[in-house]
């Protein structure tokens, strides 16, 4: 059988138009969502959120990316008290350095949303955890995170298209802040990990996200209109909207 010939017409690969819609309406309302219901998510649903997540590009193709699919109830209540010992950790750090964290209204929102995800975590139905799987042509860094991270941004794509919610969340990185060494003690955080849910030391967390059915209505999200944002050929010249 041939394959299929691309088409030859300018957008003729567009979707339909209530496809089209659909993806926008997607995008437009994905939010972080750290409040869940007591409902289980069913292993198909599962299923369907890790299958879009391996569609993501990564470099040469190598798909470094492994998921660890946390569900049961022993192993959530451990995962909580290391979500909640972190969290603590990263609260030392903002404390240390104010002029980075303002104790603004937004702030306290923020700090707020984290503290009751890290209360409840063990009650969310779904953690899962991405992991990176580097080589020397790919490191854990910048350049590694482009072949990390899209696969999870289309895991929270696809969970919000079935009606689930998710958060990224990296407090398994807390150690990675440049002040984090004056309250280094024992185990990273990161490590403390690897040893809970039995992560090879060479492959490294990259998030863990908490996924429910939401608890509240998914609303249109806050951005920054795209004229404020986008430059139009060279930095800060305008970008005009059509």
């Amino acid at each position: 059988m041939s394959r299929q010939e691309p088409s030859a017409e300018p957008g003729g690969e567009a979707l339909p138009a209530p496809a089209v819609s659909a993806v926008s309406h997607c995008l437009r309302s994905l939010r972080s969502v750290r409040r869940f219901l007591a409902a289980d998510v069913d292993q198909r649903s599962i299923e369907f959120v890790l299958e879009h997540a391996t569609r993501a590009g990564s470099a040469k193709n190598r798909q470094p990316w492994r998921f660890v699919v946390v569900r049961d109830a022993g192993v959530l209540a451990e995962l909580t008290v290391w979500y909640r010992r972190s969290l603590r950790k990263l609260a030392a750090l903002d404390a240390a350095r104010p002029e980075l964290f303002p104790a603004d209204d937004r702030r306290r929102a923020q700090v707020r949303e984290s503290e009751l995800l890290a209360r409840s975590l063990d009650a969310v139905p779904v953690v899962v955890v991405a992991c990176f799987l580097p080589i020397p042509a790919n490191p854990a860094n910048f350049y590694g995170g482009a072949s990390i991270y899209p696969a999870v941004q289309n895991l929270l794509v696809a969970a919000r298209a079935i009606g689930l919610g998710g958060a990224l969340t990296t407090l398994q990185a807390v150690d990675e802040l440049p002040e984090a060494a004056c309250l280094s003690a024992g185990n990273g955080v990161a490590d403390e990990l690897r040893t809970l849910l039995g992560i090879p030391a060479e492959v490294v967390p990259a998030a863990v996200v908490p996924l429910g059915w939401p608890a509240q209505p998914l609303t249109v999200n806050r951005r920054d209109p795209v004229r404020e944002v986008a430059y139009a050929d060279r930095w800060e010249r305008p970008w005009t909207p059509a």
